[in-house]
């Protein structure tokens, strides 16, 4: 009993005197494991996973700050329709061109502090929320895939001059620590990306397919053959670069290729 109120008086002291920065808000915060948002208004049950993710990065107030992807949304791409009426189904964009991925799915939409989580992950180097936001893509995954749906799961490749500037691949990082059931494996280089690329950020859908065009290759023919996989990564936005790594798997003979991101852009 002693030592528990020592570290607890010890923990205390930590905190007042070196109180940690919010990734979102920039603001100095204590250690307040479990506490409630400070701020009004209801909060659904599913942001608790999140809050829990990001509880020693961010502030009470700035955990609580993201939106899950939920129903009704496109049935094929995951996009989130602004109607909150009616049931999920085929967006405009998936009925003129259905692409090369089966099905993608996200675990939350790509703004507020999911948005600054996944920057500080990618541009910041703070590869210590891979293992957290790792977690909260895998409770995704398990929420729309069953036990055995997939054979591989691998994550879309960077171009080897950006992975030498940025240290690491922040999609690998998500998934490395999964434990997946059966026989399902991680295969950390399925794909290669063949040409560097422009950054995506500001072009529209045209100009992303465009692009991206013919810029990955499996890494060995055949590798693919006959396998369901889902390719992982941070964010998906119109879809480009998951139909371009979709398309090069099933020219290898992929039996369905689903994706699953972090984060959905509206």
């Amino acid at each position: 009993m002693a030592s528990i109120t020592i570290r607890g008086l010890l923990h205390g002291l930590g905190n007042a005197l070196f109180p940690a920065k919010c990734l979102a808000c920039g603001r100095l915060f204590q250690n307040d494991a479990g506490a409630s948002p400070t701020v009004d208004g209801p909060f659904k049950a599913d942001a608790i996973g999140f809050a829990s993710a990001m509880e020693q990065r961010c502030c009470v107030h700035c955990r609580y700050q993201w939106t899950a992807v939920d129903s009704p949304l496109c049935s094929r791409c995951g996009m989130v329709f602004k109607s909150r009426e009616g049931g999920d189904h085929l967006c405009g964009r998936c009925l003129d061109r259905p692409g090369a991925f089966s099905r993608a799915r996200a675990a939350g939409i790509y703004d507020q502090t999911l948005r600054a989580a996944i920057h500080a992950l990618k541009f910041k180097a703070a590869v210590n929320l891979a293992d957290p936001l790792g977690g909260l893509l895998f409770d995704t995954f398990q929420r729309y895939w069953a036990v055995g749906d997939i054979d591989v799961v691998a994550p879309v490749p960077l171009h080897r001059h950006r992975f030498r500037r940025r240290g690491f691949n922040q999609a690998y990082l998500l998934v490395r620590r999964w434990t997946l059931p059966g026989e399902t494996i991680i295969v950390r280089d399925l794909l290669v990306r063949t040409r560097a690329t422009a950054p995506q950020t500001g072009l529209d859908s045209r100009r992303r397919r465009i692009n991206i065009k013919d810029a990955f290759a499996v890494t060995r023919r055949g590798q693919s053959a006959g396998k369901r996989i889902l390719l992982v990564d941070d964010v998906l936005t119109t879809g480009a670069t998951a139909d371009a790594c979709a398309a090069a798997l099933v020219r290898d003979g992929a039996r369905r290729v689903d994706v699953l991101t972090l984060a959905r852009a509206l």
